[in-house]
């Protein structure tokens, strides 16, 4: 599987166009080399425990966005503190027996 896009359009919330590229988005060669690494064994580029720092922080501003409040987080565990609104979307819910199993 290759991943391949010809470009984007950026829309203003009225629905008008206010800009567009052509050309790979810039996350495409991530997703082709943990593809490659899955099926090939290739090399991956990005240590996972790095990848997954970078993932959380881009969550946990998703949900203090969406919360509009302030984050206090556990230093060890990088979960939310005291913030039952915001712990709500820590995690989804999942019909029942689609949950996933690890």
């Amino acid at each position: 599987m290759a991943f391949d896009f010809s470009g984007y359009k950026v829309y203003d919330l009225k629905g008008r166009l206010i800009g567009e590229r052509e050309g790979t988005p810039g996350d495409v060669p991530h997703f082709q080399n943990i593809c490659d690494a899955i099926r090939d064994g290739a090399a991956l580029t990005q240590e996972i425990a790095e990848g997954q720092k970078s993932t959380l922080w881009c969550h946990l501003g998703n949900i203090a966005h969406r919360t509009q409040s302030t984050l206090e987080i556990n230093p060890k565990t990088g979960r939310i503190k005291n913030n039952p609104e915001a712990q709500k979307l820590w995690k989804r819910s999942y019909r029942k027996g689609w949950q996933p199993k690890v």
